[in-house]
Parts: structure tokens; C-alpha cells; sequence
């Protein structure tokens, strides 16, 4: 499978305070990322890598919504404060069979 692109924003929890990046849907499967299985993370530069099977730091569930069943991953505030990432942050996944990278996007602006 061809690496893909996607972005998304952080999130917050549904207390409000605390940051989270909920991944779902179908695009989880087509990489790899069945429910129920392990995942494993690393950090290096400022990137979180997220890898199939690699470790049991996060776990793919199924969870219904709307009456259906829909793969879901969340990325914890623990996870995400350790990269740097906060509420609002735009953040790039670049997606690979068994394998998401994750990185802030910074976009530069000129006046």
C-alpha cells in the first residue's frame, strides 16, 4: 500500500481541559489497525509514531456510533503533551500499512 496524507485537528476532551486525537473510521482498517488489537508508540523529534502490534501503550476499539459499529483509536493527553501538541493544533498523519506518524504542521505566513 502507497503512503497517504491526512490532517486533523487536536481536540479536547469532553471535560474540556485536556487535549486528545481521536482517530476512527474506515481508513484505520484499510492500514491495518483492526479492532481489537495493540498498538505501540515512539517519539523521536517531535513525531509519534504509532506501530500495529508494536507494544500495548494504545488499543483499537469498535465502537458504535450511530447504530454502527466504527473502528476507533484515541490518542492520549500524555502522548500529546509529550510532542507538544495542544488543543486547536493542526497535526499531519502520514499513514502506512501498520504505521501512523503523527507531527504538529506549522504553517509560516509573509506580510
Amino acid at each position: 500500500m502507497m503512503m497517504t496524507f491526512k490532517e486533523l485537528t487536536v481536540q479536547k476532551t469532553r471535560n474540556g481541559f485536556l487535549p486528545i486525537l481521536p482517530l476512527n473510521g474506515k481508513w484505520l482498517e484499510d492500514i491495518g489497525f483492526v479492532a481489537p488489537c495493540s498498538v505501540g508508540t515512539t517519539i523521536l523529534d517531535a513525531c509519534l509514531t504509532l506501530t500495529l502490534n508494536g507494544g500495548t501503550d494504545l488499543q483499537v476499539e469498535s465502537r458504535m456510533v450511530r447504530k454502527r459499529p466504527r473502528t476507533t483509536l484515541d490518542v492520549n493527553v500524555f502522548l500529546l503533551h509529550k510532542c507538544g501538541l495542544r488543543i486547536g493544533d493542526r497535526v499531519g498523519l502520514t499513514l502506512r500499512y501498520g504505521e501512523i506518524q503523527i507531527q504538529k504542521i506549522v504553517r509560516y505566513t509573509t506580510h
